[in-house]
């Protein structure tokens, strides 16, 4: 047994040893938490320690941006009103919960072979699931942003995958072991660069949909599920580099494993005080929209340090 599978409990065999790299039927034939499964008091209450300066960063964009939206997707349109009191009131309509920071759930992407995780079918599943119990663990923070810049001028604007040796790299720099129930947060630097882009070459990039992330490979996820996380979280469009090419990590994590992905998340401010004081750990709490049968949900996530 390695290093990195020592701390799975019996009942999560290593990746190598899943078939088809598929966790269905791991945390029982009607399960629809997946790696949150992994989430315990033990795992919250040792996510506090990393909350030691009282700092709170916000991780969420204003649901305005990334601007233009990406995916086809669109903005909302917000109107505020007047109640027959008096009283003021929002209308939001137009609404994609996916549109700025936010979650994939597990009805984003079926995998070609499996269907949906747990292989159960579109009335089982649901962000409502997340939301009933939340969020929260302890977030290690790697920012892979230089490694990402060192492939070229165009790095960011084109399909720039970090393999798992690279993000390995970062984390031993960082000086950061990961425990169970971790939340794998990853810088890219892709939302700032990409806010500096002109109108007409971010929107050159929407229509390219290609955009730096991790790789998609088997050998990362493997790396993913057999370190414990319960979901990663980062600041690009994909979490994995785009367009996927050797599989993908939205099939091999998100439907075969059962992890959640968070994209779009704002972490520059986060990982700049990690950088500043070397501790690369915040506590990350986040409250999943409570909508019956969503597929997706904006982050509405915090980091506390």
């Amino acid at each position: 047994m390695s290093s990195r599978t020592r701390g799975l409990p019996s009942c999560e065999k290593p990746w190598a040893e899943l078939p088809e790299g598929s966790a269905h039927g791991v945390f029982g034939a009607d399960d629809v938490l997946g790696t949150l499964n992994r989430q315990s008091p033990e795992t919250v209450l040792g996510a506090l320690s990393a909350a030691v300066m009282g700092r709170v960063f916000s991780l969420n964009l204003p649901l305005d941006q990334p601007e233009p939206a990406l995916f086809q997707r669109q903005f909302p349109r917000h109107r505020v009103f007047t109640t027959p009191r008096g009283n003021l009131d929002d209308v939001v309509d137009n609404f994609y919960p996916q549109s700025s920071s936010q979650w994939d759930g597990f009805l984003h992407v079926p995998d070609p072979e499996l269907g949906f995780y747990n292989g159960l079918g579109r009335d089982e599943h649901g962000v409502h699931h997340w939301a009933s119990r939340g969020i929260v663990g302890r977030g290690v923070v790697l920012d892979i942003s230089e490694a990402i810049a060192a492939a070229g001028s165009d790095a960011f604007a084109s399909r720039t995958p970090v393999d798992v040796e690279a993000l390995e790299a970062v984390r031993r720099a960082a000086g950061v072991e990961y425990r169970r129930g971790d939340i794998l947060v990853v810088r890219t630097g892709w939302i700032s660069w990409f806010r500096e882009q002109d109108a007409e070459s971010r929107a050159r990039v929407r229509d390219s949909r290609a955009a730096p992330g991790l790789e998609g490979s088997a050998a990362m996820a493997e790396y993913l599920w057999d370190h414990g996380f319960i979901a990663v979280a980062s600041d690009s469009p994909g979490v994995e580099a785009l367009p996927s090419s050797a599989g993908s990590l939205h099939h091999r994590v998100l439907a075969r494993l059962g992890m959640p992905l968070g994209e779009l998340w704002w972490l520059d401010d986060l990982a700049a005080d990690c950088a500043a004081d070397g501790r690369h750990e915040a506590m990350v709490v986040s409250s999943p929209m409570n909508l019956v049968g969503g597929v997706g949900s904006p982050a509405n996530a915090i980091a506390i340090r």
